[in-house]
This record gives C-alpha cells, sequence and structure tokens, in this order.
C-alpha cells in the first residue's frame, strides 16, 4: 500500500483466493503508473527501498516481507512481469513480456507456501482504515475473498485551510534541523462498508510542510545508516478530532474505526501504517521518522537517528499547539460576539457548549506517558509548552485568558467569588489529570489564594448570603493555615492580581463590607440565649442574621469579636428612659436579667447591681421604685407595703435580691413590736421567723441563736394518772415562764425526759420534718445527747437503769450520732461493763477474747462482746501489753504457763522478730530447778534422739500449742550441730566417760559434725568455735594394739580422745605399721573433719629414704615387666584428666627397669626413725632419669603400688588395685570386659607415627636408625588392627622406619596424584611400591569391624554389609537414616551449577531456588569455602576438584563421583558454623579432614569394607603432618 501511494494510485484492490477454507494465493492490485526499468532494477535487489526522499519507502526495507510466507512471488505491471525463484540457498529474477490482461494495474501474485488462514475481517478491515488516513493519493480499498467483497473502504478530503502561524511561534527545530514553513487543516470522511454495514467518521488532518536543512557530513552520515539522503522536504500530519467532529462520529463508530477514533486515548505514531508507538497525546501523528527494524516505533538509540526523529517530534508538538490555539481563538470570537449580545437566560446553555468544546480540545492535548517510548510523548509536550512565549490559552468564567491569569476553583470560595477567572467546573473535571500536573509540576496555574479574595472584595460589597460564605471560607483558612506562612507561599509562587503589602487579616477586616461597614467597625456578635434578638442592643453588634451561621468560637479566634455580654447589654439598656417609665420594657429588661444570672460573675453581678440600684426600675403595687424600697410579695406583715409586681415573682427573685429588695421587717421592730405585749406567744413567732428563716441575714440568726426565747418542759409536772406529758404543756402557763436559748435545750422525746434531760416546751407533736422543726435545729436545739453526756449517763455514777438504758442507746446509735467524734484511745469515763460484776473499763483497758484472762487482762462482759468492737474494744492486748504482762509476771508453774504458752501461741503472729527475739534471752520458762526455777528458751530444747545427751541440755514439753509459741522463742527441736560442737568442746571428758565403752555414739556426734564441715558449713561461720575445737582433746584417735589369745595375736583398735594436732589421717597402710601412731578412723567424712581441723597426712608427715643394695642388672624378668608396663601405658591414663596426672604417659615410657637384691628404706616420722628392707622401690638418678628396682620378690601389686605413687597426684588402695588389674589381665579380657583397648592403643601409636615423622623429618632421615624406639623390638600384639598390617608390609618387623613409612606415604600420595591427573585409571610406580604391594591388594584385609568411636557415636557394621564409615564430631545429633546415606553418591541431574566461589564450585539440588541460600548464607558459605581449600592443599589437591552442595532433604554429609569430592554445606551450617565465625576450630578441621580421607579412599575402593578402613586410617596418618603444618600456619591451636 505504501508502494501504491507512491505510485500515485487511486485505488487498491486484495484479493485472497482459496482451497478449503484456506488461502492458497493472494494478488495485490494498484492502478498507479506502471513499472520503470528502474523501478524493475530496483526490484531484484529488495532491500535497497525507493530513493526518493519523498516517497513513504524512503527508509523501507524493501521486498522481504513477501518471502515470509511466499516463496516465489510474481509481480506483473505495463505488460511486463517478473518471476522470483530459488536455486538451492540463492535466489534468482526472470523478466520479459507477458499477455497483461488488466492494462493499467500493478499486481502482485503471491502462492502461499503452505495454505494459511484468511485474516479475520474486522481486524484486517480495521488494519486498512488506519493505513488509509495518511495516504496522499489512494483513496478506494477494496478487498475480496474469491468473488466476495467483505470490506470496501473509501476516503473523501476538502481542499486545504491555510492557517495563519503568528511571528510569535518558534517555527523552527532546536537544532534547526527543520522550519515550520506553513500548516494546512482539510477536513476529512472516511467511509467503509462491512459485513453489509456503513459507518462513516469525520475528522481533520492537520499537515505542517517542513524543510529539511542539514550538513553534508549529517547526510552522509544518514545515508550510511538508512542508505539514503535525508529529504529537502517532508511533511508531519496529525488527525485531530474537534468537538463537532467528535460529537457526529461517536453516535455509531464502526469497529474498523476503533483504532482512528482515539479520544480520550492516546494516539499512536504512523510510518506508512500504525505502529505500536502512541503519541502522548490524543492526536494521530503521521511523519517520515525513521523507524527501527521492526518498524513498530522510532528509532531514538542511535544518535543520528534519534537527533533527526528528536527534531521532527519537536515540531510535532509545535504543531499541537498551532492547533490547539486556533481552536481557543475560535472559541475566544464566539465567546466576545455572542455572549455580548445572548439575552441572560440563554448565556448558561452557550457557556456550557463552549466549556465542554474547551474541555475536549485541552484534553485531546493533555500529554501522559507514551508507550514503549516515553521520550516522544516528552519531547512533543516540551515544545508544545515552549514553543510559544505567551501562556497557553484555556477558557475561563471570564472568557479565553492565559492560564497563568485564571485559577483552580476552591469550592469554599466559589460562593462570592464573581470576578476572579476560574477554570469552569465541566473544564476541571473533564481535564483533572492536566490541572494537577500544571498545578503541581509545571507551575502553570494556582488555586484561588486570599489575595485573589481580598481582590474581589475590593472591587464590589458582597451580599448578606456571599457575606456567610466568605466568613465560613476566611475562618477554614484560618484554621488550617498560618497567615503569614500563606502570604509567603502564594507570593513566591504566583505573582498575585492585587498585591497586598500589609497584614491580610487586617486588610480582610477592612475590605470585607457589609454595607458601607467593614468587619473591623464591629466588636461583638449576639448570644440570642443571652440577648434576644428582638431587643435593642449597641452598633457595634455585628448582624445576628449573619452570625448565626457561625460557630461562636470561630468568631472570637478568627475575626477578634467577643460575645455581647450580659453586663455589657446592661450598661447599655440601663441608659435607655423607658426602664423608668415603662413597667412593661422595665418586666422585659429584668426577665432577659435574671435568664442569665446564674451564668454572670461576682464582679458583673455587681457592676450590674450598682446599674439598676440607682433607677426607679422595680414595678411594685405602689407603682415604679427603687430596690431598696420595695418588698417581696410574701412580706404581708403590714398591710401598706409596696410588694413587687410580676406575673411570675418567684423567676426574677435571684435578681430582686441582687438588686436588694427587702425580704423580712427588721428584727429590731419585731422584737420591740413583742416585748410591747409582755409574755408573747413563742409558737405565733416560731412560725413567723420559721417562714422567713431563708431570708434572715447572718447575723439576725446570730442574733436569735443568743437569744432566750424558748421556755422548757416542767418534769414535775404529770398528768392525772401520774404519767409524764409526752407531747407538749397542755396549756399556757399564767406565770411568767423562764426562757432558754435553743442550744441549752433538746427536743421533745420520752427517752430524753426519762435521762432527765432539759426538753423544748412545744404545742402539738414535735416533728423536724416540719419547718418550725427545722429552724429550731437551726438555732441549736439538740435532737441527741453529745458524746460526752451520753457517756456520763452511762457511767456507774447514775442510777443503774438510767445507765443500761444509755449504754443501749450509745451502742444502738453510735455510727449515725457518735462515730465521728469517737476516739477510743481518748475516752475518760470507765462506761463498760466487765465479765467481774461492779468493774467497769475504758474500752483500752478491757478485751473481748476471754482467754486473755489467764494472763489478768479485763475482758467484757459477755453479752456485750459482739458490739463492743466498734467501740474500740479490742479482741486481744496488743503485743506490747502481753510482753509486759509475761516478763512482769512470768509464769510461776507448769499448768499456767502451759495455759498463757497456748494463750501466746495464738498471738504469735503478732510478735515482731525483735519481740522473739527479747524473749528467747528473757527467762519465763519454769523449770524443776530450786535454784534456778526459770529458764530462757535460748537454752531449752524439745526432744533428743540420743538418751546419752539427756543430761547436758535442758529439754521441756508443754504441749504442741504451746510449744509452738516457745519455738518461736528460741527453744530448739533439738541440739544443733553448733551446740553439739560446744558440748564437745566444754565437756567432751566428761561426755566420753558417761558412754562408757560405747564409742560408736561418740563417733555419731563427729559423724554430724563432720557432715555439716563437709556440705553446709554452719559451724565453719564460727571461727572461735573452730579455734577451740583444733585445741580440745574432742577427737576419738585410734591407736593399733595385740594381744595374745590362744597363742594367736590379735590386733584390735584402742580408741580415746585426744586433740587434732597429736592425730594423724591413716593414708598410708605401710606407715601406719611401721610407727603405729594415732591415727583418725577410716571413714571418708571422719577424715575430712579431722583435716579441717589440722591432723596431718601420714603419707606427707613420713620421710623415706630408699637405697637399691647388690648388683644393678637388666635380666628377661625386667624386660617382661618394662614391655608390659610400655604395652599398658595408654590404659594407665584413661579417663584420667590433666589436673590428676602426676607425671604423663612419657615419663612411665622412659622408665627403665633393673633387678637388684633388695632395696633398703629409711622411713623417719617426726623424731622416729625405722629402717626396712623392701623389694620394690621407683627411684630418680642423677642424670635425672627413673627406674623401677624390683628384686626376685617383687610382684605386680608391689609394682603397682609404687607406679600409682608417682603417676597420679592423688590415689588410694582402689587406684593400686585398678593398675594391678591392667596389668595382670590379658587384652582379650579386658576387651571382652568392654574397656576400649584398641581404641586407647591406636591414639597412642598414631601419635607415636606422627611424632616419629616430626623426628625423621627434622633430622632429614639421617638419624632415622638412632631413634630412640628403632633400637627397641615391639611385640606385634602391640599393634592392633591396622597397624598390625602395617608391620606385616615390613616383613613382620614391629618398628614403623622412615624408609616403610615413606615408601606407604610416596605410594598414596601418588596414587592419588594419579586420581586428580589426566589419566582417569590409578597407575601406581613400581618405582615407589615394591612386590609386596601385589600381596596387600590379593590378601584379605583382615580388619576388626568393631566400634570405632563410642563418643562420638561412630558406627561401622560388617563389611559384607556394605554400609558407610561415618565419623561424626562429640555432642552431635544426626538425623536418623541407614548410615549408607551420609555417603550416598547424589546422580549428576540431580544437582544444577549455580556458580562459583574462590575456584570451588556450587551446586543446589533441582527445585530450589537459589535465592533461599545466596543472601542469608554467604558469609557461612565463604567460611566452608576457606576450610575446604586449606584441606585440600593438606592433601596437594586442586580446588576445582573440590565441589560444594547444598541439599535439606539428603542425609549426604560427602560423596565422591568419577574422583571429584561433593561437600554438603548443610552439614558445616549445623555442625560447626557457630564455632567457626572467627576461624576454624581443631574441631571442625579434624571432622572435615577425616571427611576427605574417608572420600580418597574410595578412589581405591568402592564399598565400605576393611579394605576401604585400612586405606581411610593410612590415609589419616600419611598426612596428619601436613594438616599439622596448616594448623600452625593458621594459628589454630589444638
Amino acid at each position: 500500500m505504501q508502494n501504491s501511494d507512491d505510485a500515485k494510485s487511486s485505488c487498491v484492490q486484495i484479493v485472497f483466493e482459496t482451497a478449503n477454507n484456506k488461502v492458497t494465493r493472494i494478488l495485490f492490485k494498484n492502478n498507479g503508473f506502471a513499472f520503470r526499468l528502474e523501478d524493475w532494477n530496483r526490484l531484484k535487489t529488495i532491500a535497497e527501498g525507493n530513493p526518493d526522499e519523498q516517497k513513504i519507502g524512503a527508509f523501507g526495507v524493501g521486498f522481504y516481507s513477501l518471502f515470509s510466507f511466499c516463496e516465489n512471488p510474481f509481480v506483473s505491471s505495463g505488460g511486463q512481469g517478473m518471476a522470483f525463484y530459488w536455486r538451492e540457498n540463492q535466489l534468482f529474477t526472470k523478466q520479459g513480456p507477458i499477455e497483461d490482461k488488466d492494462k493499467g494495474w500493478t499486481t502482485f501474485l503471491m502462492d502461499t507456501r503452505v495454505p494459511i488462514e484468511l485474516p479475520d475481517v474486522e481486524e484486517f478491515a480495521r488494519f486498512l482504515a488506519n493505513s488509509l488516513v495518511f495516504t496522499v493519493n489512494l483513496q478506494d480499498i477494496s478487498v475480496y475473498f474469491n468473488d466476495a467483497m467483505p470490506i470496501q473502504l473509501s476516503k473523501k478530503m476538502q481542499e486545504p485551510k491555510f492557517m495563519n502561524i503568528t511571528s510569535e511561534y518558534d517555527v523552527f527545530s532546536p537544532q534547526k534541523l527543520f522550519h515550520l514553513t506553513s500548516v494546512d487543516v482539510r477536513d476529512v470522511q472516511l467511509d467503509a462498508k462491512y459485513q453489509s454495514e456503513k459507518s462513516s467518521i469525520f475528522f481533520r488532518i492537520a499537515s505542517g510542510n517542513l524543510d529539511v536543512k542539514v550538513s553534508d557530513a549529517f547526510s552522509a552520515e544518514m545515508e550510511r545508516i538508512v542508505k539514503k539522503k535525508p529529504p529537502n522536504k517532508t511533511i508531519i500530519q496529525m488527525i485531530f478530532t474537534g468537538f463537532d467532529e467528535h460529537n457526529s462520529s461517536s453516535k455509531s463508530v464502526s469497529p474498523v474505526f476503533k483504532d482512528l477514533f482515539r479520544y480520550p486515548n492516546q494516539g499512536r505514531l504512523y510510518i506508512g501504517f500504525s505502529t505500536q508507538q502512541t503519541t502522548g497525546c490524543c492526536s494521530h501523528l503521521a511523519a517520515r521518522v525513521i523507524p527501527t527494524m521492526e518498524r513498530e516505533s522510532i528509532d531514538l538509540a542511535n544518535k543520528t537517528l534519534a537527533e533527526y526523529n528528536g527534531e521532527m517530534l519537536c515540531l510535532a508538538g509545535k504543531l499541537c499547539r498551532i492547533l490547539y490555539e486556533d481552536e481557543m481563538d475560535q472559541m475566544k470570537r464566539i465567546y466576545n460576539e455572542i455572549i455580548s449580545v445572548t439575552k441572560e437566560e440563554d448565556i448558561k446553555s452557550i457557556r456550557e457548549l463552549l466549556e465542554k468544546r474547551a474541555a475536549h480540545a485541552l484534553a485531546h492535548f493533555t500529554f501522559n506517558p507514551s508507550t514503549p517510548n516515553e521520550q516522544v510523548g516528552k519531547i512533543k509536550e516540551l515544545q508544545f509548552f515552549n514553543c510559544l512565549k505567551e501562556k497557553l490559552s484555556i477558557l475561563s468564567t471570564n472568557g479565553v485568558l492565559p492560564i497563568s491569569d485564571v485559577r483552580i476553583p476552591n469550592s469554599e470560595m466559589v460562593g462570592f467569588i464573581k470576578i476572579i477567572p476560574l477554570v469552569p467546573e465541566i473544564i476541571l473535571e473533564q481535564c483533572d489529570s492536566f490541572f494537577k500536573k500544571a498545578k503541581n509540576t509545571m507551575k502553570l496555574i494556582i488555586e484561588l489564594t486570599p489575595q485573589d479574595v481580598l481582590y474581589e472584595l475590593k472591587n464590589r460589597t458582597l451580599s448578606e448570603d456571599e457575606m456567610v460564605k466568605l466568613l465560613k471560607w476566611w475562618i477554614s483558612y484560618k484554621t488550617k493555615e498560618n497567615n503569614r506562612t500563606e502570604d509567603k507561599k502564594v507570593t513566591k509562587s504566583k505573582k498575585p492580581m492585587y498585591a497586598i503589602t500589609v497584614d491580610p487579616t487586617v486588610e480582610f477586616m477592612r475590605l470585607a463590607r457589609i454595607g458601607n461597614r467593614p468587619l473591623n467597625t464591629f466588636r461583638y456578635f449576639l448570644n440570642p440565649g443571652i440577648i434576644p434578638p428582638n431587643v435593642d442592643v449597641p452598633d457595634e453588634v455585628f448582624p445576628f442574621t449573619i452570625s448565626k451561621n457561625l460557630e461562636i468560637q470561630d468568631l472570637k479566634k478568627w475575626l477578634g469579636w467577643s460575645e455581647l455580654a450580659l453586663v455589657d447589654w446592661a450598661k447599655f439598656i440601663v441608659n435607655k428612659p423607658n426602664l423608668e417609665s415603662d413597667p412593661t420594657f422595665a418586666k422585659k429588661v429584668h426577665q432577659i436579667l435574671t435568664k442569665n444570672l446564674n451564668n454572670t460573675s461576682k464582679e458583673n453581678k455587681e457592676i450590674i447591681r450598682q446599674l439598676f440600684v440607682q433607677k426607679k426600675c422595680i414595678p411594685t403595687s405602689l407603682g415604679m421604685k427603687f430596690p431598696n424600697e420595695a418588698y417581696f410579695e410574701n412580706v404581708n406583715l403590714f398591710p401598706s407595703l409596696p410588694t413587687i409586681d410580676f406575673e411570675k415573682p418567684l423567676s426574677v427573685k435571684n435578681l430582686m435580691e441582687l438588686f436588694g429588695v427587702r425580704k423580712v421587717v427588721e428584727l429590731g421592730l419585731i422584737f420591740n413590736h413583742l416585748n410591747g405585749q409582755g409574755d408573747f406567744d413563742h409558737m405565733q413567732l416560731l412560725k413567723y421567723l420559721a417562714s422567713i428563716q431563708n431570708d434572715l441575714e447572718e447575723e439576725e440568726i446570730k442574733i436569735l441563736k443568743n437569744r432566750p426565747i424558748w421556755p422548757k418542759e416542767d418534769l414535775t409536772e404529770s398528768k392525772p394518772n401520774g404519767s409524764s406529758n409526752s407531747n407538749s404543756n397542755g396549756c399556757e402557763e399564767m406565770k411568767p415562764k423562764q426562757r432558754f436559748i435553743a442550744r441549752d435545750l433538746y427536743i421533745p422525746k420520752p427517752l430524753y425526759r426519762k435521762f432527765g434531760l432539759p426538753v423544748i416546751s412545744l404545742k402539738g407533736r414535735w416533728s423536724h420534718n416540719t419547718q418550725e422543726g427545722k429552724f429550731l435545729i437551726l438555732l441549736g436545739l439538740q435532737e441527741y445527747p453529745k458524746l460526752g453526756k451520753i457517756l456520763e449517763l452511762a457511767a456507774p455514777s447514775t442510777d443503774s437503769k438510767i445507765r443500761s438504758e444509755a449504754l443501749k442507746y450509745f451502742i444502738d446509735n453510735f455510727g449515725d450520732k457518735y462515730f465521728k467524734d469517737y476516739d477510743p484511745a481518748k475516752v475518760g469515763v470507765a462506761f463498760l461493763p466487765c465479765s467481774d460484776p461492779e468493774i467497769y473499763a475504758k474500752p483500752s483497758e478491757c478485751f473481748i477474747n476471754p482467754e486473755c484472762k489467764i494472763m489478768e487482762f479485763r475482758v467484757i462482759r459477755q453479752d456485750l462482746r459482739f458490739q463492743v468492737g466498734k467501740l474500740g474494744v479490742s479482741q486481744n492486748p496488743n503485743r506490747e501489753k502481753l510482753l509486759n504482762r509475761l516478763t512482769q509476771d512470768p509464769p510461776q508453774d507448769e499448768y499456767n504457763a502451759k495455759k498463757i504458752f497456748e494463750y501466746l501461741a495464738s498471738q504469735q503472729t503478732h510478735f515482731t522478730d525483735s519481740d522473739l527475739k527479747m524473749l528467747s534471752n528473757f527467762k519465763f520458762i519454769p523449770i524443776k530447778n530450786e535454784t534456778q526455777p526459770l529458764a530462757s528458751p535460748c537454752s531449752c530444747y524439745l526432744t533428743t534422739q540420743d538418751e546419752i545427751l539427756k543430761d547436758f541440755f535442758l529439754y521441756v514439753n508443754f504441749g504442741d500449742i504451746a510449744n509452738r509459741f516457745l519455738l518461736s522463742c528460741g527453744v530448739k527441736k533439738e541440739p544443733t550441730l553448733i551446740d553439739y560442737a560446744e558440748l564437745l568442746v566444754k565437756s567432751s571428758h566428761k561426755l566420753w566417760n558417761s558412754i562408757g565403752n560405747n564409742v560408736d555414739s561418740y563417733l555419731s556426734i563427729l559423724r554430724k559434725i563432720a557432715i555439716d564441715f563437709k556440705h553446709i558449713g554452719t559451724i565453719a561461720r564460727k571461727p572461735n568455735l573452730v579455734a577451740a575445737m583444733k585445741e580440745a582433746s574432742i577427737l576419738v584417735a585410734i591407736k593399733k594394739e595385740c594381744h595374745s589369745t590362744s597363742g594367736d595375736n590379735k590386733e584390735f583398735n584402742r580408741s580415746q580422745l585426744a586433740s587434732a594436732k597429736d592425730i594423724f589421717i591413716n593414708d598410708n597402710i605401710i606407715y601406719q605399721q611401721i610407727f603405729n601412731p594415732l591415727t583418725a578412723p577410716e571413714e571418708n567424712d571422719l577424715e575430712f573433719l579431722y583435716k579441717m581441723l589440722g591432723c596431718k597426712s601420714l603419707k606427707k608427715s613420713v620421710k623415706e629414704t630408699s637405697t637399691p643394695k647388690g648388683t644393678i642388672r637388666e635380666t628377661e624378668r625386667s624386660q617382661y615387666f618394662k614391655e608390659l608396663i610400655a604395652e599398658r601405658s595408654s590404659l594407665f591414663y584413661h579417663n584420667y584428666s590433666k589436673p590428676e596426672i602426676e607425671r604423663d604417659e612419657e615419663w612411665l615410657k622412659n622408665i627403665k627397669v633393673r633387678e637388684i637384691d633388695y632395696v633398703e628404706t629409711s622411713y623417719t616420722l617426726e623424731n622416729i626413725d625405722h629402717i626396712k628392707k623392701n623389694n620394690t622401690s621407683i627411684l630418680q638418678d642423677e642424670k635425672n632419669l627413673w627406674t623401677l628396682y624390683i628384686t626376685t620378690s617383687s610382684n605386680i601389686l608391689s609394682i603397682s603400688q609404687h607406679l600409682v605413687k608417682y603417676i597420679y597426684k592423688f590415689y588410694n588402695w582402689k587406684d593400686i588395685a585398678y593398675l594391678n588389674m591392667l596389668l595382670i589381665t590379658p587384652l582379650s579380657n579386658l576387651k571382652e570386659m568392654g574397656y576400649p583397648v584398641d581404641r586407647i592403643l591406636k591414639q597412642s601409636n598414631l601419635q607415636y607415627i606422627v611424632d616419629q615423622m616430626v623426628a625423621n623429618e627434622d633430622s632429614q632421615y639421617s638419624e632415622a636408625n638412632n631413634m630412640p624406639y628403632s633400637s627397641t623390638s615391639y611385640s606385634a600384639s602391640f599393634y592392633p588392627g591396622i597397624y598390625s598390617e602395617i608391620i606385616t608390609l615390613t616383613n613382620q618387623k614391629t618398628v614403623i622406619t622412615f624408609e616403610t613409612t615413606q615408601l606407604l606415604r610416596n605410594s598414596l600420595q601418588n596414587a592419588i596424584n594419579d586420581c586428580y591427573s589426566n589419566s582417569k585409571d590409578i597407575v601406581i610406580s613400581q618405582s615407589n611400591f615394591t612386590n609386596k604391594q601385589t600381596d596387600i591388594d590379593n590378601k584379605q584385609m583382615d580388619i576388626d569391624n568393631e566400634q570405632m568411636d563410642t563418643d562420638n557415636n561412630l558406627v561401622d557394621d560388617d563389611a559384607n554389609k556394605n554400609e558407610a564409615f561415618t565419623y561424626y564430631p562429640v555432642n552431635v545429633k544426626i538425623i536418623n537414616g541407614n548410615q549408607i546415606d551420609y555417603c550416598e553418591i547424589i546422580p549428576d541431574h540431580l544437582l544444577y551449577n549455580v556458580g562459583k566461589l574462590q575456584e570451588i564450585e556450587l551446586y543446589l539440588p533441582s527445585g530450589l531456588d537459589q535465592s533461599e541460600i545466596s543472601q542469608a548464607l554467604t558469609a557461612s558459605l565463604n567460611r566452608f569455602v576457606t576450610m575446604l581449600r586449606d584441606l585440600a592443599e593438606v592433601f596437594k589437591l586442586s580446588p576445582e576438584n573440590i565441589h560444594i552442595f547444598y541439599d535439606n532433604n539428603s542425609n549426604t554429609i560427602a560423596f565422591n563421583r568419577d574422583r571429584i569430592l561433593f561437600f554438603n554445606l548443610r552439614f558445616y551450617l549445623g555442625l560447626h558454623d557457630e564455632e567457626c565465625k572467627t576461624k576454624p576450630t581443631t574441631n571442625a578441621m579434624t571432622y572435615w579432614y577425616m571427611m576427605f580421607c574417608h572420600e580418597l579412599s574410595h578412589n581405591f575402593v568402592k564399598n565400605h569394607n576393611s579394605q576401604h578402613e585400612y586405606y581411610f586410617l593410612v590415609l589419616a596418618e600419611i598426612y596428619m603432618l601436613s594438616l599439622l603444618e596448616i594448623v600452625k600456619r593458621r594459628e589454630i591451636f589444638w
């Protein structure tokens, strides 16, 4: 289609021929000019494209696309034809004349390589419509499926109209490559007939005509890249769907035009046809830009092409602005023409239509991120805004204006803004994204500002409704933001229309007006709850019709006004003349004042009072009066008083009281009147005073309280029946009555008459709820007897009946009447009856619990026990009283003591520790002793288990309850260990004599003391006592004695008491037999006690000197013992720690054994000497060499005794017997008993081999035969297991010499090297491996497969089961599973390589994500890699032969696959990573060293059997020295 348009075709036909509903042939026909010679020639070269720069195919990729589905295309044009065909891999053409049936048509015939599907009709029609839009000549497209025509497209265009480009536009691209010379616009109609349906769309195409001016260098570079020079002229075209076209087309748009009708979505870039690149705005763009090879986007990657394409995009942005501003100019003309002449009622609909059109235009050219290349949209947008110095035009509420002069509306301001141009609501809603960017990013427009408001206020006066909205906005604005900060922000962001240099708040209050009054002339606002809106108010009060719409707190805070206070209104209203002349007006004022009086401060009330007391403002029954001339309506003592005249007098009562309206008649007048009547009726007076009591002044009340007005009843008078008058006097007395002050009388109550109290004389029944009763009580009439009076009545001095009634009254009314004033500690009246008749006590002197009577305390009478608690009577005496009574009057006999102690046991929780401590040393316990009848608790005990001690300790027993109290006071249940120790120090001989021959009883006491010394330390914390024990003769000493019985000498122990310094610890039987000193009993605990008290060790106290006698000789016997000791030496040290060892195994192996006649030994104990002949001794000569001397009589037991003496720091007979057993028991028997004989001896021999190798290398092998061990012959039985095999290899010699070690070492090293050389087979050099190697390979390896290391959980079953040898560190729990799993080879396909670290490859199992271990385990992995590299160096292996894998689901620790060693990171993490964070540990190094040995052994033996174990152990021995060197170099200490 591009070529057709270039060939000036007006019509194109596309025919799909099918067979079986599959396309087999495609024909493409156009009616443009026929191919010229140069066209045929160019068609052959395919990729050169059309050299005409003005054609769409100027930078095309030629004829390639045909071959994507057609092998042999055929082209016919103008009676000529050209066929394309292939020979092998080369394309050939053949051209010549043909019979031309379709004259005037150029046809491309393409037989498909294979039948293909028919294109989707809708999709294909849409593609063709897109392609037809920007064609210059092509106007009709017809598509046929065989003979049917499902698609027909046609295009109609009007003549172009040139647009005027003003001089303000910058019409050049930034680098001046392009110059926009003119712009024309034409209206286009596109029609489609699609599946029998017809549809049309309308739009405009704007064409920008560009002159192209590039340098020669730039042109040459372009030609080099795209095979063409840039054109001299070119065109950019843009589809712009105007508001009218959009409305016309959007009613029934065919899906064929879906891609063309883009609004409101982004348009696309057309390079002949539509690409995937969007333009950033709603317009399609067609331009001769240079596309990418895929022709799906614009090329902005190549520097030259990016400059060319970018410059053209700049002009596209300028074209967008020209189109937009042209649209705005049209609307500006319409607005100015129509709005000025249109009626007011029609303006709204016209304005709405214009706003929709403006919104459509602005949305059309609103730029959004373009895709896939964002730069396309950014370049166009930048030029859209920068190509014109004037700001972007937009339609506002006041017409089309630069965007900088328009404001974004604020919903709070729209109600009162009329002059400031705003963005219409329709435009703001439809172009929301544009205005957000214009405001926040591009800073082109701002919202309405306070300065805009001030400008509005300056230029017009607001209506009342607008003023409400204005004040609401102002309050909101001031609430949100500080005015000064906001002012600075707005000033910086945009220059306001109306510059304000003063405080905006001051200016706002000045400019905002109600009528002609600015807001700053108002001071108050009205609160209708205080001042009704319908009364007169001062001029400074803001109109209530406006203020009622606002919150009170806002009016105060943001407008600076205050509420019109009642006092301020009073100051205003009091000056009104009507107040003194018009009762109705005065009543209304009083009603307003009284309504809010309670909420008025005291000071303001006083101001109001002063204002009104000077005015005749009180309406009365006698006219308007001053307040102090008027009386309340209930003052009716005199008939012609001016009482207040209000409909509801009670409602103004408080106000009238404030103004001073009189409530009562003065008391002076009343008293004068009464005195004139002589003996007046006090009841009439009582009623009047009670009715006005609330109106009486304090001073008047005080006068009444102290005035003797009230008579009392005469209790001597009685009724005829003799009973007292319980109600009143009955009749008035004719004679004058004595009168009393009210507080000296009581209310008329029968009980008070019974008590003999003076009661008031009243008529009628008494009630304290009546007005009269309340008034009398106010004056002081007593309702009940006070505390002092009632206690006086209850005391013994009164009559017994009154006393009983008074006590009952006091108890019954205690809570209501007396509790607050009652303090039991301050009561000085003994009014409480006790259990003893005629005895009364104060509350603090008696108690409720009758048991305290045993200690002579007063107890309350039984019937009152449950009532007197509230009176402060305690259940029991307090601790001080109990202690005082016990210490001042202790019990004198056991009976009373038992009762007292039992009572005190119930009270002992109240005693403090200091109380009990004091009692501990106080003598209050009665005992049967005439000289000292009382004893202190600290010297008494309750029980004893030793009957013999009864004479030495004081025992008491008063029963379980009483004993509990005595225990708390310090009585001990039984003697303590300290008591025993003190007893021995004071009376050891007395006690020794009292027990007679029962030495064990005395020893039982010492044993208890010994246990305390050893485990508790109670006695040890008393240094003075311990010192006394060391000096005193308190210890049992044993002396061995013999006596004859029937001719037999029998030895027996004689016991006696002695001090510690005279007794020895019997830790050497021989010395004891020689000297027979006083010794301690042979019990561990007792020996510990004796040592702590200073007894010396017999072994350390005896000085022994031995001298060998006779010829010193080396015999078979001595040689036998030498070999026996050397063989078993390792066993002697097994399970002994270093602190327990005096001399190590090396010392024992170097000891010589010689035979002599006898040994003479001299023994010295203090001053006693003794000489004895012995058979065995170990001595050191002048050269510091040690020798074991034996005689023909020496036996293994005596040898064991001397060896133990020098091997261990501490020993006893068990150690001697143990060593003796190890020497006399065959190794096989020891092994059957469970001794790890093999392992112990192997450890020793391994160390021996390493030591020998080090020694050999240090001497450079020159003195190998002179080593200390080389001259000695060893039995093969000394080397179990693998070592016996090594000896076999060396002709049954028992020494491992340098030659044999080196031979085996070299052979294995060479074999390992061979394993990792290019050869896949093991090659063993004959020069390094003797013919005996054949014997090794053929010989059956009879190696014990017993447990290798029980401590480390090593398991090795029968070799025939092929189960793996596994080496684990101590304290590591291994996952359950077959041992074979730990060495099982993981197949290659189950692991995949994820990288390499320090030349070691890393693997993960299939399905495990690398991210699961890569981050968290990086540090751990590095440590593991470093350790494995060190170990590889030990075995001279390359890191490439070492791999690491991480498998969390496998029990495999390591495996050998094709001589590549794999190690599982998971086991390193679980076993060693935590301990290796600083540096590798010996534990970790040896573990993985053994893993290396194990896996390297699989290079020689595949299965796990005795032969594999042989290589494993030998490798471990051979390379041990290299391991030690690495460990030393890494500073890893053993």
